[in-house]
């Protein structure tokens, strides 16, 4: 059954690495440019939160949240992009069709230091 769209009620932005190659081997933002781009804006998605830690690192305490988002195919999506849903930024940590194939399902994670 393909996903109904009574369950994308949020909408969500997906953004990459705004990087070149460098000429170096490397790649790097150009000056004056963003560090990220906008790859889509309002793309309709289910956003749950599926659960909170606190963590402690180099002795620096910080909250991160763990998210499971859902969308309909779309290409090129990896974990060196990101999802912003509103105010959150939230890295993707996995990217797996769903059990129909005709949407992705990421895992993601806000908040922590990065």
């Amino acid at each position: 059954m393909p996903i109904a769209a009574g369950r994308l009620r949020q909408r969500v932005r997906i953004e990459e690495p705004n990087a070149v190659d460098n000429g170096n081997g490397g790649r790097a933002v150009p000056a004056g440019l963003p560090k990220r781009r906008i790859v889509a804006d309002r793309v309709p998605a289910e956003v749950i939160s599926l659960r909170g830690t606190v963590a402690t690192e180099h002795l620096v305490t910080a909250a991160k949240q763990l998210w499971r988002v859902t969308i309909r195919n779309r290409p090129g999506m990896t974990i060196q992009r990101r999802i912003v849903w509103g105010t959150i930024d939230m890295q993707i940590k996995s990217v797996a069709p769903n059990e129909t194939g005709d949407g992705l399902v990421m895992t993601c994670e806000s908040g922590g230091r990065g």
